[in-house]
């Protein structure tokens, strides 16, 4: 009897184990939809913040993007970079905020390590590039899936 008991125990341990608990930061797959402008984000469902970096990607040289993020769950952080970074040169974006103050999403604003929210029933919402001339957003959604997909947009303006 208590063999049996023992290898139920080592058994329960052995699942709960594998059970997983999600990643703390994971990089998000980001693929070109055919557009040199626009992009699929995708994250693991398992993790609870995504950083996607833009300066990785060809979108850095584009005026107007429009991403397009699957299954949005959790945190995304996006670090924005555009013509201007690499010119030392201060921008700013307007994001298209419709998606964002129709829904549960909370959009944020990096800055100098702080996290400001920018929510606000406007149709958009202008953000300047830092002293690293770059925007870094992030992204708050729920922990279920509430939506397909979330589309981020945003124009790029010299300032």
């Amino acid at each position: 009897m208590s063999a049996t008991i023992f290898f139920l125990l080592v058994s329960c341990v052995g699942f709960i184990e594998m059970v997983p608990i999600g990643e703390d930061v994971c990089p998000v797959r980001l693929y070109d939809t055919g557009s040199s402008c626009s992009g699929l984000i995708t994250v693991d469902k398992l993790c609870n913040e995504s950083i996607a970096n833009l300066a990785e990607s060809t979108l850095k040289t584009c005026d107007a993007v429009q991403l397009t993020w699957s299954y949005p769950m959790r945190n995304l952080t996006i670090t924005i970079e555009t013509p201007y970074t690499q010119q030392h040169q201060d921008y700013s974006i307007e994001i298209d905020n419709r998606n964002f103050y129709e829904s549960t999403f909370h959009l944020f604003r990096i800055l100098n390590g702080e996290e400001i929210s920018i929510n606000t029933p406007d149709e958009s919402v202008t953000v300047k590039s830092d002293s690293k001339y770059q925007v870094q957003l992030k992204i708050v959604a729920p922990y279920t899936i509430s939506l397909y997909i979330l589309n981020i947009n945003y124009k790029v303006a010299k300032i």
